[in-house]
């Protein structure tokens, strides 16, 4: 059940002579799939092409109201990183597909953020396959709770205000238990619970709900690649006042995933962190260049998307962005 997925450098396929390009792309986080969104519903696909897709209304969640049946022909997030000359990006959802739409306005019709990303499918085990990070990881959760959640991060990304306190409660329950990790060993009920922490994780990482400083550091300590991806998001997404110092020290801590340390030290950049410039300019030197990743699969078309292939180059990069 390896649900979560990345995908990092461009897919090359040399066929004869020549060099023929798969079609891929930078795929978006979720941040800014909702971001750019501009109705947020549940929808079912009636009919599909490569080209466009028609929905049918079920449920309205958030935003602007998108009509009883719409056509999604678009895509408002979509940058591509190589184009197949057969194949460019294309709609895929089969007719009957329940879904979550994040979509945004397009003239007379409407956008989806990429092919991959800004829908959540309906499961026939009745789980939504939500995206609370990025589209190749995602959490199997309950709808009721994949509505609460993602309504909320919508209204704060939006700028309102006023339901972070509704999910205040469900984090704080979720993040007192011992944290879960997803491994070959775990049982259904730690799997399911491996969820709802990363949603909590997520949530509160997007609405800036605050975790006390004592539970953090359980997630953040715990060995399992997704726990501390989604503990050093929610520390970046904090207002501890010594944020960017701890950022700093993970990025540093050798016992930790390269991975979640790598997303620590663009999490410096991009929370601004410009104290932290000369560590990590320092710091670069004697980081690992050991290749690291999410745990992509080198087919998926999310191949496009921008990740350094190893900490030195992380480091680097959000130094000399700072």
């Amino acid at each position: 059940m390896a649900l979560l997925r990345l995908v990092f450098a461009v897919l090359l396929v040399a066929l004869g002579s020549g060099l023929a390009l798969a079609t891929t792309w930078d795929e978006p986080w979720h941040r800014e799939v909702v971001t750019k969104a501009t109705s947020f519903g549940l929808y079912e696909v009636v009919k599909s092409s490569p080209g466009a897709l028609t929905l049918r209304r079920i449920k309205h969640i958030a935003g602007e109201e998108t009509g009883a049946t719409l056509e999604v022909n678009a895509f408002y997030a979509l940058r591509l990183t190589s184009r197949s000359a057969d194949h460019g990006p294309e709609f895929s959802l089969p007719v009957g597909t329940r879904a979550y739409f994040h979509l945004q306005r397009s003239g007379g019709a409407w956008a989806m953020a990429t092919p991959s990303a800004g829908y959540a499918p309906l499961r026939r085990d009745g789980k939504v396959a939500g995206t609370y990070r990025f589209s190749a990881h995602q959490a199997l959760v309950d709808p009721a709770l994949y509505e609460d959640t993602q309504r909320c991060i919508f209204m704060v990304l939006h700028g309102r205000t006023g339901c972070e306190a509704s999910l205040a409660a469900f984090i704080g329950t979720e993040l007192a238990k011992p944290a879960e990790g997803l491994g070959e060993d775990s049982t259904p009920a730690g799997r399911e619970e491996f969820f709802r922490q990363h949603v909590a994780l997520e949530t509160a990482a997007l609405v800036q709900v605050p975790i006390p400083d004592a539970t953090l550091e359980r997630f953040l300590a715990k060995a399992d690649t997704h726990v501390q991806l989604s503990a050093v998001r929610a520390l970046a997404g904090s207002r501890r006042s010594d944020r960017a110092e701890r950022l700093m020290r993970f990025v540093e801590d050798e016992q930790a995933r390269l991975p979640a340390r790598m997303l620590a030290a663009l999490l410096l950049q991009e929370t601004g962190a410009h104290e932290m410039k000369q560590r990590l300019q320092d710091y670069a030197a004697r980081a690992s260049q050991e290749e690291a990743g999410l745990g992509m699969e080198i087919m998926d078309p999310r191949i496009g998307t921008r990740f350094p292939d190893n900490l030195r180059e992380a480091v680097r990069l959000a130094a000399a962005q700072l």
